[in-house]
């Protein structure tokens, strides 16, 4: 066994129930699929004695539309988090040097180490990136996710072209980006160094499904999908993200509502007295004085997303994805009281 792997520690996907429960720990999309989406997924369940095609040529047509992108710069994996494997194991050699500005997501750290790479993990609070740090950087690569998990802000394109210039190559992480309005796609299409990550899991609400692409120069996508799993992506899998890209409007109306309650949920917390940073996600990131808070929720039915002392978010934190109105309102409530009973 590789002495790696005696260091590494597992991903944390958080705490998962069987039972009746609000679930607000995840940063899924709430609601139900479309009925189209729905129709075709039931419609493949004939065809699964079968493989795939192991090219996703129709996948990747219909992205190819949503996002106006050539479809030879267009790779696919079992969800985003597969493609971020992949572009690790295309770019990156021992000892070259990656750089993962914290706190994000930690599975870019888990890659980066499974490649032996040499990792440098700055810290900025709140994820708001110093341009400056970024002079001079050397780096073979480095990783941006924007609107960032777990704090929910986006990352400014002078930011970004900065770390291109002294990166060898840049990966943007979008998998929140519908819920932004500030996609970095066109960036990626004008310098061959720069990789967007998309996934199907959020907004489009797929996320049991696992379907994930990146956008990236024609080399770099040739490079991704010779490497893949060559059949990543089931079927029912594929045939529902062509019919969620098709339902695109159904989709928008589920994105105003989830915007909608993410500012009033901002609103609703800050009143209470909880540190709420800004989101351009599905998700709001609040720091907490109470340890027992995400416990007490869960006692409840209630599960959010508890991080303590992640590498730059120092004490204990709340993320919590909005749902729908009356979860939100039931989380809102149970918030109150449980403020009420620490009070006394």
């Amino acid at each position: 066994m590789r002495e790696i792997l005696k260091i590494i520690k597992p991903y944390d996907a958080g705490i998962f129930s069987e039972g009746e429960v609000i679930k607000l720990s995840s940063n899924e999309n709430p609601y139900e699929p479309s009925e189209e989406v729905k129709r075709a997924y039931l419609n493949a369940l004939t065809k699964i004695n079968r493989y795939p095609d192991a090219g996703y040529p129709k996948l990747k047509k219909a992205i190819s539309d949503y996002l106006c992108v050539e479809q030879d710069r267009i790779s696919v994996g079992c969800g985003s988090s597969e493609l971020i494997s992949r572009v690790f194991d295309v770019l990156i050699d021992d000892l070259d040097r990656v750089v993962v500005p914290m706190p994000s997501y930690s599975l870019y750290l888990l890659y980066a180490f499974l490649r032996d790479a040499s990792v440098l993990t700055p810290i900025f609070k709140n994820y708001e990136l110093d341009e400056g740090f970024f002079d001079d950087l050397n780096a073979k690569l480095t990783v941006v996710c924007s609107p960032n998990n777990p704090t929910g802000n986006t990352v400014k394109r002078k930011i970004l072209e900065k770390i291109a210039e002294n990166s060898e190559y840049l990966v943007i992480d979008e998998a929140y980006v519908e819920f932004s309005d500030e996609s970095h796609i066109d960036f990626a299409l004008e310098l061959d160094n720069v990789i967007i990550l998309r996934s199907f899991s959020k907004f489009f609400g797929l996320a049991g499904l696992r379907v994930g692409y990146a956008i990236s120069s024609k080399e770099i996508a040739s490079a991704i999908e010779k490497i893949r799993l060559p059949f990543a992506i089931s079927v029912p899998a594929v045939e529902a993200a062509i019919s969620a890209i098709r339902s695109i409007e159904y989709y928008e109306d589920l994105k105003k509502k989830i915007i909608a309650e993410r500012e009033r949920m901002f609103v609703e917390l800050k009143k209470m007295g909880f540190e709420v940073l800004p989101s351009k996600a599905n998700f709001l990131l609040t720091k907490t004085a109470g340890r027992d808070i995400a416990d007490y929720l869960a006692k409840r039915g209630i599960l959010v997303r508890k991080l303590e002392n992640l590498l730059g978010l120092e004490g204990l934190y709340l993320r919590i994805t909005i749902g729908k109105k009356d979860e939100n309102d039931t989380l809102l409530a149970t918030l109150r009281s449980y403020c009420c009973e620490s009070a006394t």
